[in-house]
């Protein structure tokens, strides 16, 4: 775990190393995905309501995204790359520097900024390390952006439906929840 820690540090300061320095054994990725996971589901818990599945849903959709990110990144960028090696070890240590995120929990007001240019600087890490560790342009690691997105709201919205169909999620609940996180502020501001 101390190596893990000590290739966030170096990602984030943009020093990054070549991709098949960035393996992990399970002991170490398990854990990291389930705080993720659980981060996730604790910003999102009111967008999506209190309801038991959310968790596990959130968790799903967490490893999926990481899985989905891994495998778009080497699709693409492996495709012009002759290096060896898989791009998971690498979006899992910066999908990790999200972890200090945990503090907007707790004082949402007063790290709001300061949130918002962490994950704008995650955000610019993370595109660094592909761009330079791949050595390719930023055109096609944008191109993988595209198709990660694509691919993860098409799964995400499969894995949703699968939940529901199981009745672990109830998505008029949600809509629900949804829909009075959307009324609240245009009742404070007088908006409609």
């Amino acid at each position: 775990m101390y190596q893990f820690f000590l290739d966030a540090w170096a990602a984030l300061r943009l020093r990054f190393y070549p991709k098949t320095h960035y393996r992990y054994s399970p002991l170490i990725i398990v854990p990291v995905l389930l705080t993720l996971g659980l981060i996730n589901m604790a910003n999102m818990s009111q967008l999506l309501g209190h309801q038991a599945g959310i968790t596990v849903f959130i968790l799903a959709l967490t490893v999926l995204r990481w899985g989905i990110l891994g495998m778009t990144m080497q699709t693409i960028l492996g495709y012009y790359s002759k290096q060896p090696g898989q791009w998971y070890g690498y979006v899992l240590v910066t999908e990790a520097l999200i972890l200090p995120m945990i503090a907007m929990l707790y004082w949402p007001q007063a790290l709001a900024t300061a949130g918002s240019f962490w994950l704008i600087w995650t955000m610019v890490v993370q595109v660094s390390g592909f761009v330079r560790i791949s050595q390719q342009n930023v055109f096609k690691v944008a191109l993988a952006y595209i198709i990660y997105f694509l691919v993860t709201s098409l799964a995400g919205g499969m894995l949703l439906l699968v939940f529901s169909t199981m009745g672990w999620l109830d998505i008029n609940s949600m809509a629900q929840s949804f829909q009075q996180i959307l009324t609240i502020p245009a009742a404070e501001t007088g908006m409609r």
